[in-house]
Parts: C-alpha cells; structure tokens; sequence
C-alpha cells in the first residue's frame, strides 16, 4: 500500500472513532468560558463597569495552569482543575487508536504497508493533526463565545484579570506581546510533544497504563517549577513573561523537539521487531 493512502486511512479512520469527543470538547471549552466570564462579573460587581475580556484573556484562563507552588503549612497544593482536565482529555483522545488499529483491519492494513516505519510515520502524523483539529476547535469555540457574548476579538492581554482572577503573583504591570504567542503555540506544541510519547510508551505498556503515566507527568509538572518537566512548558502563567525565573521560550522550543524527536526515534526502531501478533 502506498503511503499516501496509508495517511489518508488513518486521518479518515482516526478521526471518525469516536466523535462524540468533539461534541464534549467543545461543552468543557463553553463551561471554562462561562466560569471567566463569572468570574470576572462577580469580582468586579462594584465596579462603575465590568472590564471585557478579550479573546486572549480567555484563553489564558483557560491554558494557564497554576503558578509555583511553594509547600508551606498555610497553603495546601490545589490542583490546577481546568488545565488538568483539558490535557488529559486530549490525552484520552488520542490513546486507543493506534493500539486498535494493531488488530482486525487495521492489522491487514500493516500487513500490506511496505515497511512497518511508514505505518509508525503515518500514525505519528494523524496524532499531530488530531491535536492540532483539538486545538483548531479550542481557539474556534472561544472565538465564537466572545462574539456572542459581544467580548473583544483582540489578543490585547488585560492585566488587572492576570493578577486577580488567575492568582499570577506577577511583578509586572504590564505584558509583553510575546505572552501572546506562548499563550497559543506553547500549550500546542506541549500538548503534540506529549501525546506523541504517550503513542510511544503504548508500545511498551498498556494504554491504561500509559494514560496513568501522562497524568502523573503532568501532577508532577504541576507540583515542581522545573524545566525539566515538560508540564511547565504548556503553563503560560509560569512563563519568564509572567514570572521573574520563569519557563523560557528556547527552553519550551528545546523540549518540544526532544519529545518529538525520542518518540519519533523510539518508536521506528522499536515498531520494527514488536510483536504484532502479541495484539491479536
């Protein structure tokens, strides 16, 4: 089978499994919305007017995460909810296809593939894309929240909603319009990266299993402000533009392309001696 249609295989039938996903997608991204947009109404109740909250703003809120956390016996760890939930879902929609497609047809689709790489390659492809569909109808269901809800279609941060209503503990008044662009490609690029090693690790273990690991990468990343978990890369609100000592761009850029490169790498070699039969 020519790789062409291998892809095209894959992106038909990857996308289709299951698509009920996208519907709950888009309720958890409309519920996130309308907990900023109460938030922000509640806050600022006694305010001569509520600010509005530019489309940016809302994804802030939404991909932001939680700032460091500092153990101390007056602040207890509180886990960063809508950050958590929104990866994992996205975690859990892109476990079971490849490992389904290791049985029935999509086991003569491999067997008929010249080359088990060009397998690997064309699911490692429709994982990127399905995460970038996922991240398309994030930006797409906010965008469509704040013109209903007449907010700004700008990408103009509001400072005053970074400092009280996301809890920043940031020391500047104002911020960098490179924020911007780490509020929508970090989270992306994380989230890709991510996914990718969960594909990976799949090979190894069950996708059970997998899952489980990803979300204990990710408490941990919540847990420790170090560039060395990959968790801090996907949390804007730790970002050097946020934070004095924050996560760096080169340093999100790096682990973007060690993630992608270690399961890229891993799994071709070893897909070309697993088991296939082990699966059936």
């Amino acid at each position: 089978m020519k790789f062409s249609k291998l892809l095209k295989y894959d992106l038909k039938n990857g996308f289709l499994l299951g698509s009920i996903k996208w519907l709950v997608l888009v309720l958890l991204v409309i519920a996130f919305c309308l907990d900023f947009y109460l938030r922000k109404s509640h806050t600022y109740i006694f305010e001569e007017s509520i600010p509005a909250g530019t489309m940016i703003d809302y994804l802030f809120y939404i991909f932001a995460g939680m700032r460091e956390y500092i153990p101390s016996m007056t602040e207890s760890f509180i886990f960063p909810v809508k950050w958590l939930l929104l990866h994992l879902f996205i975690f859990y929609c892109t476990l079971y296809y490849p490992y389904r497609d290791l049985s029935s047809l999509g086991l003569n689709i491999l067997v008929r593939t010249k080359g088990r790489i060009a397998w690997w390659i064309s699911k490692s492809i429709w994982n990127i894309c399905y995460v970038l569909a996922m991240y398309a109808v994030i930006f797409l269901t906010v965008l469509l929240f704040c013109l209903v809800m007449q907010e700004p279609i700008t990408l103009d941060i509001t400072p005053v909603f970074v400092h009280d209503l996301l809890d920043a503990g940031s020391p500047f008044d104002t911020f960098s319009t490179k924020l911007v662009y780490t509020i929508l490609f970090f989270p992306l690029l994380m989230s890709i990266g991510l996914n990718l090693v969960q594909m990976t690790l799949v090979l190894f273990i069950k996708p059970l299993y997998s899952f489980g690991l990803m979300a204990v990468l990710l408490l941990a990343s919540a847990y420790l402000l170090t560039p060395y978990l990959p968790g801090n890369y996907a949390m804007p609100i730790r970002s050097a533009y946020v934070v004095e000592n924050g996560m760096s761009t080169y340093g999100g850029i790096l682990m973007f392309l060690l993630l992608v490169s270690a399961s890229f790498i891993v799994g071709c070699l070893y897909f070309r001696r697993y088991d296939i039969l082990v699966e059936e």
